[in-house]
């Protein structure tokens, strides 16, 4: 086959977002894998418009495949016998993608997202086969099997479950107990009717009555106790697996959450009470449901053979007649989890974007929105109560069918003089009893499933490969070198191709360029937040910056960030931010490096409680106060994004000069756009243009080309 590495091929885009993902998803459970779509759309950038092949390729790559762009032929797809992804044509001009599996009897197999399985012959798929490309994949040793994920998630579970397992044991133990004296009143009642007050023994009713109270108390408190237990459980597990999973969350790469929402992570934090409640369920009322069936039927046979046949015969149907309820139940039970999340989500959303709709005066707009979500919601909800009602109809009439039929029987019996009254009213009562439990254990698989949901749900994310760690720990900065580097998201086209850059401790080095253009991709790719794709980054004329051990290399990296992240608490909270310190401290730092001058306007200075967000700040406020807070964190490489944008000329002044005087303990990247202060402060700026960092020098230095940083100059010298 003609190979052509991806990277060089030109990006192709479809029209339909998830054929891509689809087709790549289907070879996944080709090669006996699992995942879900919703991560291959996450990795491979995919968006309302679709992906790429290069999207493709990236993350097939990722996910343990041996990924290749290619350029090929018909004869090739023949001789190359495996399944590969094609890039073709529709008839309506739409790209789209499709899985040839391979070529039998003078036909191709193919798999499409939209129709299924079907065969071309060579003309037909010349025909739509326009461009030629296609994605070989092959599987290698990264590739995770379905039964390994299976695995890894059983492991996950019971590890969670390992500290309950003497709770869970002595609950269900007590529930052996629960279920065998549950039918000590069917049984009083038979040996009331037709032995003890027939024979009117006053002794033996005081010592039965007696008797019966104290196996109904006995009961009532293993009852409780093993209610007692399962509370205790319900709470270590649940902080066991909330610290689980929000742990992991926290370690996960930051790309993670540029592509999330928070109501979908708040609903999936929620889905540990859905596991929790099948756990309980299954350790308290299966236990008992099936001891319950098993006394029953053995009582009912101990009583009559002949009614013991009739619930044998009588009750799998009734158990068919509910359990055939369980797909749809199940399906409408995951839509309502999935229209929660979505409901979820569009409430923080609006909320977090409340300036901005009632500056636009589109509060009916979203209005309108939050009805169409809700009401989504709401009517999963009544269609799923809907298939709940029709499920009680038919198993309460099939239940009172099945207890009038042994009923009639038993009746009949005692006509006959066959059976005893006292007999009778205890079949009834095992009968009555009965029911319920054959309903529970019929409809056992719905709350388990809706928990295998949500399990599944959590267990993706803490699934997530984890941050890239490093090795070499770091003490020390001085020197930061930047070669060659190239970035791109995934599924897009480089937005970073050349960049060469140098940081020195006691230096500050600028970058500037057009807004898009990277230099806040720079910056976080600095914070080990994003995988730059070609080039190096060497620390101290020695390490790589991949090679770093990662808690190290962030204690030494100060940021302030263009987006001030501001939490509920005090001034004193957001600049310690859970750095060991006290507030002496605090105020001294603050009193020696000139920020109590601004603290102090705040209503009650140190310890005014700034908000949700610091909604009560203004842009200004919440950078002086990102200020205090990394460099009282002391770091040896701080990287400014836009750090001054917000504020004042005389807040940016002291910002500025502060900085400057603090810049020998320290190596400086400046991110701005604001070009009058980099003028006199920056040792060296680097303009960077059309992903490359074209030219660097000092404000003079780069007057006497033409550049971004020059036009301005004379833009503003024109005006």
């Amino acid at each position: 086959m003609n190979k052509k590495n991806i990277h060089k091929t030109h990006v192709l885009q479809h029209d339909q977002s998830d054929c891509g993902v689809a087709c790549l998803l289907s070879l996944i459970q080709y090669y006996g894998g699992a995942n879900s779509i919703e991560k291959l759309r996450e990795l491979s950038g995919t968006t309302r418009q679709g992906t790429t092949l290069l999207g493709l390729y990236q993350t097939a790559n990722q996910i343990g495949f041996t990924a290749q762009g290619n350029e090929a032929d018909i004869q090739a797809l023949i001789d190359h016998d495996a399944p590969l992804i094609l890039h073709v044509l529709l008839e309506n001009k739409l790209q789209h993608y499709v899985v040839c599996y391979g070529f039998k009897n003078n036909q191709f197999i193919i798999g499409d997202p939209g129709k299924g399985i079907s065969t071309l012959t060579k003309e037909e798929l010349e025909k739509i086969w326009i461009s030629k490309t296609c994605l070989t994949l092959s599987p290698n040793e990264k590739f995770i099997k379905a039964e390994e994920t299976k695995k890894s998630k059983k492991q996950w579970f019971f590890q969670l479950l390992q500290e309950d397992k003497q709770l869970l044991t002595t609950s269900i133990v007590l529930g052996v107990g629960i279920a065998v004296l549950g039918m000590a009143m069917s049984v009083f009642s038979q040996k009331l009717i037709d032995d003890i007050l027939p024979s009117q023994n006053t002794k033996k009713l005081i010592s039965g009555i007696g008797l019966l109270t104290f196996l109904l108390l006995v009961r009532i408190g293993f009852t409780s106790l093993r209610e007692l237990l399962l509370i205790r459980q319900s709470k270590d597990f649940n902080n066991r697996i909330i610290d689980s999973f929000y742990t992991s969350l926290l370690h996960l790469p930051k790309p993670f959450f540029d592509t999330r929402k928070i109501g979908e992570l708040v609903a999936r934090l929620n889905d540990t009470n859905r596991v929790q409640k099948v756990i309980k369920f299954i350790a308290s009322n299966v236990v008992i449901d099936a001891l319950v069936v098993l006394v029953s039927f053995g009582f009912l046979f101990f009583y009559s053979w002949k009614v013991g046949i009739i619930a044998l015969v009588s009750l799998p149907i009734y158990f068919f007649i509910i359990y055939r309820f369980n797909h749809k139940i199940i399906k409408s039970q995951k839509e309502v989890m999935q229209s929660y999340a979505l409901n979820e989500s569009n409430y923080i959303s609006s909320m977090q974007g409340i300036a901005t709709i009632k500056n636009y005066n589109r509060q009916s707009f979203f209005q309108k929105i939050n009805q169409l979500v809700f009401g989504n919601l709401q009517n999963k909800i009544v269609d799923l109560g809907k298939i709940n009602v029709r499920l009680a109809l038919l198993s309460g009439t099939a239940g009172v069918l099945f207890l009038m039929a042994i009923l009639s029987y038993t009746s009949y019996q005692v006509y006959q003089k066959q059976m005893l009254l006292g007999e009778l009213m205890a079949i009834l009562g095992i009968a009555g009893s009965l029911l319920p439990s054959i309903t529970n254990l019929a409809l056992i698989t719905i709350p388990i499933n809706e928990a295998k949901i949500a399990f599944n749900r959590m267990f993706e994310f803490t699934s997530i490969e984890k941050e890239k760690q490093g090795t070499i720990e770091l003490t020390n900065f001085e020197h930061l070198q930047i070669n060659d580097l190239s970035f791109r998201f995934a599924g897009r086209s480089q937005l970073l191709k050349k960049v060469n850059l140098t940081i020195k401790k006691g230096e500050l080095s600028a970058i500037v360029g057009e807004s898009g253009s990277g230099k806040s991709t720079l910056g976080q790719i600095l914070q080990k937040f994003y995988d730059f794709e070609n080039g190096t980054i060497i620390v101290n004329k020695k390490d790589t910056l991949n090679d770093i051990e990662l808690t190290s290399w962030r204690n030494l990296v100060g940021v302030v960030p263009q987006e001030i992240t501001i939490f509920n608490g005090n001034v004193l909270d957001n600049i310690l931010l859970g750095k060991e310190g006290t507030p002496e401290n605090v105020v001294k730092f603050c009193q020696e490096h000139g920020f109590e001058e601004f603290i102090k306007e705040f209503p009650q200075g140190y310890t005014t409680i700034l908000g949700e967000e610091g909604v009560n700040l203004s842009g200004g406020q919440k950078q002086i106060i990102a200020l205090a807070r990394v460099l009282y964190k002391k770091p040896q490489l701080l990287i400014l994004d836009e750090a001054t944008a917000a504020m004042d000329r005389k807040t940016e002044k002291f910002s500025i000069q502060l900085i400057t005087r603090l810049k020998e303990q320290m190596g400086v990247l400046f991110i701005s756009h604001r070009l009058e202060t980099l003028k006199k402060y920056a040792d060296t700026i680097y303009v960077l243009e059309k992903g490359e960092t074209t030219i660097k020098g000092n404000h003079k230095q780069l007057l006497e080309t033409s550049n971004f940083y020059s036009d301005y100059w004379k833009e503003l010298a024109i005006s």
